[in-house]
Order: C-alpha cells, then sequence, then structure tokens
C-alpha cells in the first residue's frame, strides 16, 4: 500500500508540474508534440490535433515535449516553435510548472490547516521565528525506555506534553523541574497527538534514577513548535502562510546541516538529511500508517521541494533553462545552442548520478 501511495504521489505531483508547461505553453501558441502520462517506453498513444496523449510503461509522473525547445530542432524556426517565441512568453512557460507545484501545496495546507483546527505542529530542529502566526512550544517525547514509569503509564514515541501537575509545560526545563519536585508522587500528564490533536490524559509516577541522580520518566525528549492561527487574516491566509514557512523552515535547517558538516569535514549530516526515491517511499510508509493528514503533509511538503528544486538555476531544470532566458534577455542575443544543449546535457547527467548516489545512501540507510 505505502508503494502504491509512493507512485501515486510522485505520479500526481510531476504530472501536475507538467500540465503547468502544458497549459502555458497552449496559451503561448506553443505546439506540443507529446503528452505523456508516465514514462517511456509507450504503451499507448493517440493523436489529438498536433499532440500526441500517451501512457507510458514507467508509473513515475509524466512529460510534455515541446516544438522547438531543443534548442537544435529542425522546427524551431516555424510559427508554433517554443524558440520563436518572446522571451516573456517562454519565461512564464518556464516557470509554469513550478507555480503549479507552489499552488498545489497552498491548497493541500489551507486542507491541512483547517482539519487541524488552525493549529499545527512541527519538529523544532532549530530555534526559528516563524512568521504572520502565533507560535508556542511543546515538549516532544522522542523515545520511551523499556520497563520504565512512561512506559507504565501508556506514553509513546511521538506524543507530545501539554501540562504535568496542572501546570502548562513549553519547555524540557520546566518538564524536569516537575518532575524532580514529585518523586513517587503521581503526575498527571496531559499529552496530545501532534498528527490530529486529540488529547488524552495518563497518571505517571516518577523513579529515582541513580545514574541520573534524579527521579526520571525514562524518556527522551525534543521540542516542538505549535502554530496558531487565530486572527480571521492567519485563518483566510494560511495556506499561503504555512507554504511559506514550511519552506522557510526547511531552507533553514538544511542550510544549518550544510554548515555543519562545512565547519566539521564532515559530509555524513548531510547525506543523513537527504532522501531520494527509496527514502521517500520509506517515508510515505510511516506517513500511510498515521493517517491521510501526515500524507497530506507529506504531498505538500513534497510539491513545496519539486518547486524549489526546480527553479534552482541548474541546467536540464526549469530554473537552468529559465538562467539562459535571462541571460538572452541581457545579452540582447540568443546563446549559441549547441552551448545551451550540452550544458543541458551534462546538467541531466550530474543530476541522473546525483540521483543514483542519494538512492545507494537511501538503500544503505535502510539496511543498518
Amino acid at each position: 500500500m505505502a508503494i502504491l501511495v509512493f507512485i501515486i504521489i510522485l505520479s500526481v505531483l510531476v504530472m501536475l508540474h507538467e500540465l503547468g508547461h502544458f497549459l502555458m505553453a497552449k496559451r503561448a501558441g506553443i505546439g506540443v508534440e507529446e503528452f505523456g502520462i508516465g514514462l517511456p517506453p509507450r504503451i499507448w498513444g493517440k493523436k489529438i490535433g498536433e499532440t500526441i496523449y500517451s501512457v507510458n510503461w514507467l508509473p513515475f509522473g509524466g512529460f510534455v515535449r515541446l516544438v522547438g525547445e531543443d534548442p537544435e530542432d529542425k522546427k524551431k524556426n516555424q510559427k508554433n516553435s517554443f524558440y520563436t517565441k518572446s522571451i516573456g512568453q517562454r519565461m512564464l512557460v518556464v516557470v509554469a510548472g513550478v507555480v503549479a507545484n507552489f499552488a498545489l501545496a497552498v491548497v493541500i495546507f489551507y486542507i491541512v490547516v483547517a482539519a487541524l483546527g488552525y493549529k499545527v505542529s512541527l519538529p523544532l530542529l532549530i530555534d526559528h521565528n516563524f512568521k504572520f502566526v502565533n507560535q508556542t512550544k511543546q515538549v516532544l517525547i522522542a523515545d520511551v525506555s523499556a520497563d520504565s514509569p512512561a512506559a507504565s503509564a501508556g506514553i509513546q514515541i511521538g506524543d507530545s506534553i501539554v501540562s504535568a501537575k496542572g501546570q502548562e509545560i513549553s519547555s524540557i526545563e520546566k518538564l524536569q523541574e516537575v518532575i524532580r519536585s514529585s518523586e513517587n508522587e503521581q503526575i498527571p500528564l496531559i499529552l496530545e497527538n501532534p498528527v490530529n490533536n486529540q488529547k488524552r490524559v495518563v497518571t505517571v509516577t516518577p523513579k529515582y534514577s541513580q545514574e541520573q541522580q534524579a527521579p526520571v520518566l525514562g524518556v527522551g525528549l525534543g521540542e516542538l513548535v505549535v502554530l496558531n492561527y487565530q486572527t480571521w487574516p492567519q485563518k483566510a491566509f494560511s495556506g499561503f502562510i504555512h507554504s511559506y514557512n514550511t519552506l522557510d523552515y526547511s531552507v533553514r535547517v538544511f542550510s544549518e546541516i550544510i554548515g555543519y558538516s562545512i565547519r566539521s569535514r564532515d559530509i555524513t549530516p548531510v547525506s543523513e538529511g537527504v532522501a531520494g526515491p527509496v527514502g521517500i517511499a520509506a517515508i510515505t510508509s510511516q506517513a500511510v500508517s498515521l493517517g491521510w493528514l501526515s500524507v497530506m503533509q507529506l504531498v505538500g511538503l513534497l510539491s513545496l521541494n519539486l518547486a524549489v528544486i526546480n527553479i534552482l538555476p541548474i541546467p536540464a531544470l526549469d530554473g537552468g533553462r529559465f538562467a539562459f532566458i535571462i541571460v538572452e534577455a541581457i545579452i540582447k542575443r540568443r546563446v549559441y545552442p549547441k552551448v545551451e544543449k550540452w550544458a543541458h546535457t551534462i546538467g541531466f547527467a550530474l543530476l541522473l548520478a546525483l540521483i543514483l548516489l542519494v538512492t545507494y545512501n537511501d538503500i544503505l540507510k535502510l539496511v543498518r
């Protein structure tokens, strides 16, 4: 089921991206030679007008083939060629896929935020100021030791602690303070599931630990940030706000990881923080087990990531094609077709090699 869901998610994201290119190309009067569902070899195809609509064997996304998209295409000088269109029209066609993925993320996050009662929790890996929304902190249960007071009380990994002994818990230090003052005393805890915001109450009795020299619950702790969309403008723009904050936070975390790897001269943190198709399939499996809201959040996050990756100025990606158009606008003439074609070919080869490397790393992580 997880594999099927993963294939569906990936196909929808890529198909929507290509649909953006397709619709904008049609609007600009650019010929579309083929709109393919999946990747070749072809199973079936039917030509309607100038376009072949095909279904292909590899069920991963799809593709759009435009007239004159290749700078060495023999048809590049035709009236309906991508090559003959204005700089503005070509820019719009190139970025249309990115816009489609961002729009999907916004719609999904509108649904998710509303379904969660306008209260969304995210693991807090680094201190970060989320914009345009109220934020508070909660303590996250990251680990539960076997035969511990927490395990006996039914506390689970992934729970967050809202309050202890009637006191609001907004930091690990506050929770530790309550526990250390309550040896052999029953503590009522209000726990919350960050996936669906459902609360429950448990009672736990801390036990003294010789190792820690203090009463403990037997848990590993982390932090969550809780984003509360309280005012009507926050709710009205929640899809855009959450998309922006998710993207901003993700970029900040990844930048910190890269910075740490450079300072420590160790690539391990980066390799652990990056996932390819195999890694995303494993994450999808976890999301499926947690319910449809987790799957929706994953789709929104992947759609944002696909938009960002594609807009990077790397040859073979949309951002690379956009960069060549910008260069053309600056120098007032076309980049040599052979130069552009070889740049995209080399870029594609490097991207393929990177995907294979990341996939190999994902497999190593799974078999450890």
